[in-house]
């Protein structure tokens, strides 16, 4: 698939939803520990897929332009800056709106496990992420061709609630500007979604560097690891 290359504005919306749009998540919330959770085993968490790549590689086509940001340097400061990471699966992913000139899309998480962090309670324990999907065109060839490839495979997902938005601090800045929705959740970064791979964990949705080997960071970090169930410890334990 072609890569998308997004305009100004395109970019600065990538950069925004790879951050979630908003600000830290409060300490007293990320360190309590939820019980919202559907006994996922580390062997559904390990069980590979190779199927899956069907629905991840067109991801990792449309992420040129949507790095502006640094990823976290590591699993744990990735697990601090967000307000929930949780291991699940992908049950629905839809088309969602358009910003500026990008098309983003809904991917809705089923199964999940809480593994640091706290739901938003006024969701009702629903997870809906947001992601961009590149210019707005063919905008339903392409959410059918996701639908119809829903990866079997668990995956982990770090995340940061919207509705906690980043304080306006450019003079003159319209907050109803702030295309930041409360009922989604954003990734705190490309780099932060995580499935179990042939030969180890894998990163889900972002590409590797022209050498084929992961980007610095986050990224590089989780892909150390083996099984996906280490992950998930990891972040249990930070």
């Amino acid at each position: 698939m072609k890569k998308v290359h997004l305009g100004i504005a395109g970019v600065a919306v990538g950069a925004l939803l790879a951050t979630g749009c908003s600000s830290a998540a409060d300490p007293a919330r990320t360190n309590a520990a939820a019980s919202v959770e559907s006994g996922t085993t580390a062997a559904d968490l390990n069980a590979f897929y190779a199927e899956d790549s069907k629905f991840y590689e067109p991801m990792r086509q449309k992420t040129e332009g949507a790095l502006l940001v640094a990823p976290p340097p590591t699993v744990k400061a990735a697990t601090g800056e967000s307000t929930v990471v949780v291991s699940g699966k992908v049950g629905e992913v839809a088309a969602q709106r358009v910003i500026g000139n990008v098309q983003t899309m809904r991917v809705v998480l089923t199964d999940i496990d809480v593994l640091h962090g706290k739901l938003q309670p006024e969701l009702g324990g629903k997870v809906a992420v947001e992601l961009f999907l590149g210019e707005p065109v063919n905008v339903e060839k392409q959410i059918q061709g996701f639908q119809a490839s829903l990866p079997k495979g668990y995956s982990i997902w770090f995340l940061r609630w919207q509705g906690n938005k980043r304080p306006v601090t450019k003079p003159g800045a319209n907050p109803a500007e702030d295309p930041a929705d409360a009922s989604l959740y954003g990734v705190v970064h490309r780099h932060a979604v995580f499935a179990q791979g042939p030969d180890g964990v894998t990163n889900a949705i972002a590409e590797h560097d022209a050498e084929g080997k992961p980007m610095p960071g986050l990224q590089a970090e989780g892909e150390k690891l083996g099984k996906l169930s280490d992950l998930a410890d990891q972040v249990r334990k930070s």
